[in-house]
């Protein structure tokens, strides 16, 4: 349905452009991954608010996007299948800060770790819809490692103030953790 939809979008752009071929295809590959990514916050925000954890959807957002859009990772295939997972792992990481909260310092203290780790050796993760130039693979690798250890001390500062703001450095860490493990699958 998002590509059928992308298709007539950029149909439409591009008659009025008067667009060749080549740029027709450019806007419906950006109109899909738009709409993709539109349809996926919100409904992600419709179960957020249903569930009462629309924080932990903020915090989901800038731990694991924040990390994944230059470390790279796992990519779906389909669509649904991209929601779904995304879904998966955003139930999995916003509860977690409610049935995991005995054992917070130690997912803290792994969690980072892994996460640390994992960019280190890992980032920038490939997909073959996304090569890279070396000299994008070393910028993506220094961002990475960069984000990783800013998401980390973020972290741990949620924790010192957890008085204030829950567990809710458990949904941040379990998020972190979940996008670096990402790097594994090839």
């Amino acid at each position: 349905m998002i590509k059928k939809l992308s298709v007539l979008l950029s149909e439409e752009l591009s008659s009025k452009l008067s667009s060749s071929d080549d740029n027709k295809e450019i806007y419906a590959y950006s109109f899909e991954v738009i709409l993709s990514l539109l349809v996926n916050i919100c409904i992600l925000t419709v179960v957020a608010f249903i569930i009462g954890k629309v924080p932990e959807l903020i915090f989901f957002t800038i731990f694991f996007s924040g990390l994944r859009v230059y470390a790279g990772g796992y990519h779906a295939k389909t669509h649904l299948e991209c929601f779904s997972v995304t879904l998966i792992i955003f139930l999995f990481s916003a509860l977690s800060n409610s049935y995991l909260t005995a054992y917070g310092e130690i997912i803290l203290a792994v969690g980072i770790v892994f996460s640390v780790i994992m960019v280190f050796r890992l980032a920038p993760a490939e997909t073959e819809n996304k090569p890279l130039s070396k000299k994008e693979t070393k910028k993506y690798s220094l961002i990475s490692r960069i984000i990783v250890i800013a998401l980390s001390l973020a972290a741990v500062s949620l924790y010192f103030i957890r008085d204030n703001t829950g567990h809710i450095y458990i949904t941040a860490v379990v998020a972190m953790v979940i996008e670096s493990a990402s790097m594994l699958k090839k």
